[in-house]
């Protein structure tokens, strides 16, 4: 991929503002069988997986924007790096609805956007452009009792930062 695509939307920050950054995912006690239905604890089938966030602080001084990107939010720096987040608080996946969950999630996310803009905490924007691939820390697996948000910065949060866009080693990224 030579470049990521515009986004949708860019917002700067005129104040504050409160973000979850994704950090990981932990497994949940529901399950899924190879056709996709909710199936009973087994080998049959997998358990579903929802992301671990850490709560932090965007702030104008950061230098950072809130960009709309196909696929979520991200918080965009101006050298480049992007970091899949929510606005909206998380909560874990909905037993009875478990296939919903990233749909509400992006809604509750654009509710808090209209307040946001709203409140003038954070303006309409041309958006930065993004030089290296959005950071994947999803990948990271942590345990089924992790919780759904913490509060203090993990440590390997950084530990592998994500490549740049174009050739590295004679391959394609």
């Amino acid at each position: 991929m030579a470049a990521m695509p515009k986004p949708i939307r860019a917002f700067d920050l005129a104040a504050p503002v409160d973000i979850y950054r994704v950090i990981g995912r932990r497994p949940t006690t529901i399950w899924v069988d190879a056709a996709g239905r909710i199936a009973q604890h087994g080998a049959s089938g997998q358990a579903l997986r929802e992301f671990v966030y850490w709560r932090t602080v965007a702030a104008p001084a950061d230098q950072v924007q809130v960009q709309e990107r196909v696929g979520g939010l991200f918080l965009v720096t101006r050298e480049g790096a992007c970091h899949p987040i929510a606005l909206a608080p998380p909560h874990p996946i909905d037993p009875e609805a478990p296939f919903l969950h990233a749909q509400t999630a992006r809604a509750e996310d654009g509710v808090v956007i209209d307040s946001l803009l709203a409140a003038g905490r954070i303006i309409l924007a041309t958006g930065y452009k993004v030089m290296q691939n959005p950071s994947r820390p999803g990948d990271r697996l942590l345990p089924a009792d992790h919780p759904l948000v913490v509060e203090d910065r993990p440590p390997e949060l950084d530990e592998t930062p994500a490549p740049p866009f174009g050739r590295a080693r004679l391959r394609w990224n």
